[in-house]
């Protein structure tokens, strides 16, 4: 029986797929997603497409529905950000001031774009 809690830092589509891919190869022991943004993990490219030309639904850009993560048993943490991890000691800082311990840590924190002085 595994008993090690995976947390993943990371809202996105790359932290939501690894939940959907660790719960696909059997893994089921406790899992965590953090995210900075309020907002389900949702597919990027079509905000910039189809939803601001008005032809989705918020809710359609979504990687998956609230139910599918309760049914997959994937504690969401949206709307707070990491603000650093003790690899020593195994725990992920809060911004609110929690620390989250985990067993094994995965960072899906994407990138930002870097504006470069010419």
């Amino acid at each position: 029986m595994q008993t090690n809690h995976i947390v993943i830092v990371g809202g996105g589509l790359a932290g939501a797929k690894a939940a959907e891919a660790l719960r696909d190869r059997g893994f089921d022991g406790p899992l965590t997603l953090i995210g900075d943004e309020r907002h389900l993990p949702y597919e990027r490219p079509p905000l910039s497409k189809s939803y601001l030309a008005g032809d989705a639904d918020r809710a359609e850009l979504d990687v998956h529905d609230e139910e599918w993560y309760a049914d997959h048993r994937v504690t969401l943490l949206l709307g707070v950000a990491a603000t650093n991890v003790d690899s020593d000691a195994h725990v992920v800082n809060l911004v609110d001031g929690r620390r989250l311990s985990y067993d094994q840590l995965l960072l899906a924190t994407g990138s930002r774009a870097r504006q470069l002085v010419v």
